[in-house]
């Protein structure tokens, strides 16, 4: 275990090191029709702009950003490797530590997700803090979602908390 020291110190790092940064790499979805569908029908969604039939073509409601944003938000963060005392380390040392805290969405700009897209999801890390009440590092990422087009679909605000000895 962790002493709240050793906490201190990789968050002050962390803090320092990837505030502001780009979170290397990106994630691909590739968007099925049967997947889009399903979303809708698990939130009661009778529209038929989202559930139609396949051939007429159905777009995402928006509550489908959390399917893609999720997915992405884990592989991106756990690939998110730094070099601390010359050696090398994720933003996160246990990823089951990690708590998803909150998202902001949005689609002003941005083009409906359709079924066959394949979108490309990259991002930002905009913030890092320590709440030293509890010892939680939260981080704040900008990830921007765009299409096969590099149309934009969706950016989105993501707020990810890492409990003690998980940073």
């Amino acid at each position: 275990m962790m002493d709240i020291e050793e906490m201190k110190k990789n968050a002050d790092f962390l803090i320092k090191t990837v505030k502001g940064i780009d979170i290397p790499g990106s994630v691909k979805v590739n968007i099925r029709y049967k997947t889009l569908v399903n979303f809708a029908k698990v939130y009661g969604i009778t529209d038929p702009k989202y559930i139609r039939s396949e051939e007429d073509g159905v777009v995402a409601c928006h509550a489908f950003a959390n399917h893609f944003t999720i997915k992405a938000v884990y592989k991106l963060l756990i690939g998110f490797n730094v070099v601390q005392d010359g050696k090398t380390r994720g933003i996160m040392l246990d990823p089951g530590k990690l708590l998803h805290t909150g998202n902001i969405y949005n689609w002003d700009g941005c083009v409906d997700v359709r079924q066959g897209d394949k979108l490309q999801i990259s991002g930002l890390c905009e913030d890092v803090w320590l709440n030293e009440k509890n010892m939680m590092l939260f981080y704040k990422f900008l990830v921007k979602v765009k299409n096969q087009n590099e149309e934009p679909v969706c950016d989105v605000v993501i707020t990810a908390g890492v409990r003690k000895g998980g940073y």
